[in-house]
């Protein structure tokens, strides 16, 4: 910092090496595969997991969850794991996730059919870091709240304190976009690891109400390192201010009573209803008093991503900060938001992001970067671009199914996961970078885009299909993995091309892995008898 032209030449090379950082296609979907949900084990920061929403064929094409684990800080992959549906025409949707103190895995997710309509919300749970998963529990029943369906964008956390709440398990719902206002949240609990789950109660009460003209109202919610449960959720009636706001609710009894106050008011919202306005609260896991909630603003004229935080638990609140360093008023929307501390109090911030584009407005290509307050939001460090790629607009992207991204701050490394259509289809992505630099932390690529690493044909296969590959398969090994995410087939060291009978195969869709230490690709066929 004692020469300008050092910080000139430093500036250079972050500027630089932003845009080296290796993206990894974890879904390798066909069709579609959005909203990422991203764990971090706190007994391994290693283990990562992430969790989608993709299509699937058991004998049936629906939607299901999917989820994928690492045990090397993304470096590699375990095969995909698609959870159990609780009935035969089920769909699934909105998966979110959370690991326990103990290094126990959880995750729930919408699994429902319309016509008529059934199901809920099932919560799972894996002992091994996202390998196995349990059998799935029904926490809340479509039907619950009578005609309102409470199981929208369900939220999972769990109490990691070492008070008397430590392992609680909360849970947050909504009602879908399409049941009319006046809408309420919802709030759940389970003391038994989420086998059993209490009857449902509101969010908001008299005094703190939503109001009758919020559709969709969402409870983002976390536990601070002290066993407190804090939600947050909007508000707009008039009697208790001329302004939407959002509002805070504490706990300290397990949600058996809560405190509330007023944590931000929102003069400004954003006014394209394309833009993902989703916002989040998050704790920091070593000081009680350290909270922030992230969203979406327009009070610039456009859509800039915001953090307000709190140093004294929520009693008082700081004015919005701007996290997105591109120039104010620049018609760039942002939006696409989430956060996360690591375990020393630093606070990283992701986002989807249109400065690259040429136009203004939603339908520009998009980026994902991330930013990094070692100040609990009070300044950020220069934003760090994520992607590998600033991903042409598709009109999916307008659609429900992407709403929300995944990120972990670990040490000084950020982990994100998004979806984007670089492929031609919305596929899950993954990339790590440190919070200073943005530089690489060494990630092969994983991704179908290279289609000349590996072929498949015929396409259906009645009784064999033939793998080629681009240069010799010498120290690699060839697999295959049906669509529950077992492996059928393994051959090392496998020809330049490779003959398989698949008249054992059932009907379905089969994953074929080639991998060795200079690549790994992927490709899907389908097996019709």
């Amino acid at each position: 910092m004692k020469k300008i032209i050092l910080l000139s030449v430093i500036l250079f090379l972050h500027l630089s090496l932003q845009a080296q950082v290796p993206n990894t296609n974890l879904s390798n979907g066909n069709a579609f595969d959005g909203e990422p949900f991203l764990a971090v084990n706190p007994t391994n920061p290693q283990n990562v997991v992430v969790a989608w929403m993709g299509f699937s064929f058991s004998g049936i094409i629906r939607v299901s969850i999917k989820t994928k684990a690492s045990f090397d800080g993304g470096s590699s992959w375990s095969s995909v794991h698609v959870q159990q549906h609780g009935g035969a025409t089920f769909h699934s949707a909105d998966v979110s996730m959370c690991f326990r103190s103990d290094g126990t895995l959880y995750i729930c997710f919408i699994d429902y059919r319309q016509n008529p309509d059934s199901g809920g919300i099932y919560v799972s749970k894996s002992p091994d870091g996202g390998l196995s998963w349990s059998t799935p529990v029904k926490a809340c029943d479509l039907s619950e709240d009578t005609i309102k369906k409470p199981i929208d964008r369900p939220w999972l956390i769990s109490d990691n304190s070492s008070g008397s709440n430590k392992g609680m398990l909360y849970m947050t719902t909504k009602p879908p976009s399409w049941v009319p206002a006046p809408n309420r949240p919802y709030f759940k609990t389970s003391s038994d690891s989420g086998q059993t789950w209490s009857s449902y109660r509101f969010v908001d009460t008299t005094g703190f109400l939503v109001g009758n003209s919020i559709q969709a109202p969402m409870a983002a919610l976390t536990t601070t390192s002290a066993g407190v449960l804090c939600m947050a959720y909007p508000s707009y009636v008039v009697a208790q201010s001329i302004y939407p706001k959002m509002y805070l609710a504490k706990s300290t009894n397990r949600g058996a009573s809560f405190q509330y106050s007023t944590l931000l008011n929102i003069p400004v919202g954003v006014q394209d209803t394309n833009l993902k306005n989703g916002y989040c609260l998050i704790a920091d896991p070593g000081d009680p008093n350290k909270l922030t909630f992230a969203s979406v603003n327009g009070q610039h004229g456009d859509a800039d991503i915001f953090v307000s935080t709190t140093n004294n638990g929520g009693a008082t609140w700081s004015n919005l900060v701007r996290v997105n360093d591109d120039s104010i008023s620049n018609g760039k929307d942002q939006d696409l938001v989430w956060a996360s501390y690591n375990n020393t109090g630093n606070l990283a911030v992701t986002w989807r992001d249109r400065r690259n584009g040429t136009g203004t407005g939603f339908y520009q290509p998009c980026d994902i970067y991330a930013a990094v307050s070692h100040d609990n939001g009070a300044t950020f460090l220069p934003n760090v671009l994520m992607s590998s790629l600033t991903v042409p607009f598709d009109s999916v992207l307008t659609h429900d199914g992407n709403d929300f991204m995944g990120s972990c701050l670990v040490g000084d490394t950020i982990y994100a996961a998004w979806s984007d259509v670089r492929s031609g289809k919305l596929n899950i992505y993954f990339a790590k970078a440190s919070d200073s630099t943005g530089t690489s932390t060494g990630i092969v690529k994983i991704s179908t885009e290279d289609i000349t690493l590996i072929n498949v044909f015929p396409d259906p296969a009645v009784n064999s299909f033939t793998v080629t590959l681009s240069s010799g398969g010498a120290d690699g090994k060839l697999e295959i993995y049906d669509a529950a995410g077992r492996k059928i087939f393994q051959k090392k060291n496998p020809e330049i091309t490779e003959v398989v009978d698949c008249r054992k195969f059932s009907n379905g869709i089969y994953q074929v892995v080639f991998s060795s230490e200079e690549y790994t690709a992927e490709k899907k066929i389908m097996v019709v008898r």
